[in-house]
């Protein structure tokens, strides 16, 4: 009832993984400048100035010691970093979901900017600042309401999506089976050399199935999920994979009232 392959898994894990490295920066090394940097982006990202104990905060202070020293990393790292930060202080990770038809011009120039600086290149079509920007410009003065850090934490996640498809490793986590969340665990585990932490693509998925394992499948969710994979696969998806099985239980549960749940084949 597999819906990617060990190998796609791997990969996915392996890339995160590497994201999630790349994302810490050492403080006993970091330097004046990189203390700045930080600052300021986490500054943009939050909306007002990062707080005792941020990442910005620590790093002026440990960069005080030794103000010309390097931790070693790019522009865009320290960037990522920030983002990652600001958001988890502001929104404990919850990025939500944006409503882009009523995106207004600010905010899609907000996903832009921030969208931008995670990549380190524009982001390009299809990504969520390009739509926005579109869906904007036919509502310029329209809002979704959501503050800065959600509207960081969302171009952050999809600046990640983006990554991971330019390296073939895209996980779709909305058909993510728990068997799958398992085996992406265990290898982002053996690649990190500890538990994923919270924002990785494993501690996503895992949220993904334990939310998904609470609640009785329902025609609606079976046909999200149909949606999904037909979209990921390029056709109807096979037999035994988790959307004809989300369809069979609903059907089940439509005709008995009954309450089964993915969880109760194993997905």
């Amino acid at each position: 009832m597999s819906s990617v392959n060990a190998a796609h898994i791997s990969a996915a894990a392996h890339l995160d993984a590497e994201h999630v490295k790349q994302e810490r920066i050492d403080l006993n090394s970091i330097g004046e400048a990189e203390a700045r940097k930080l600052m300021s982006d986490e500054h943009k990202a939050l909306g007002y100035r990062p707080p005792p104990g941020s990442l910005a905060s620590e790093a002026q202070a440990a960069a005080a010691k030794h103000p010309d020293a390097s931790a070693g990393v790019d522009q865009a790292t320290l960037a990522r970093a920030a983002l990652a930060d600001a958001t988890k202080i502001a929104s404990g990770g919850n990025a939500g979901q944006l409503d882009l038809q009523n995106v207004g011009l600010d905010e899609a120039r907000k996903l832009m900017s921030e969208e931008h600086r995670a990549l380190g290149y524009r982001p390009p079509p299809g990504s969520l600042a390009a739509t926005a920007q579109s869906e904007a410009a036919k509502h310029p003065d329209a809002s979704t309401g959501a503050d800065p850090a959600t509207l960081a934490q969302a171009a952050l996640e999809d600046a990640k999506r983006i990554e991971a498809e330019r390296n073939g490793a895209q996980l779709n986590l909305t058909t993510i089976t728990a068997p799958e969340a398992r085996a992406l665990q265990s290898e982002e585990h053996k690649t990190l050399g500890h538990r994923p932490p919270p924002g990785s693509a494993a501690a996503q998925a895992q949220s993904v199935v334990d939310s998904r394992a609470q609640v009785p499948v329902t025609k609606e969710l079976a046909a999200e999920l149909e949606s999904q994979e037909h979209k990921a696969r390029g056709h109807l998806p096979e037999s035994g994979t988790i959307a004809p099985v989300a369809q069979s239980l609903a059907d089940k549960n439509a005709r008995d009232g009954g309450e089964r749940k993915l969880v109760d084949v194993g997905l």
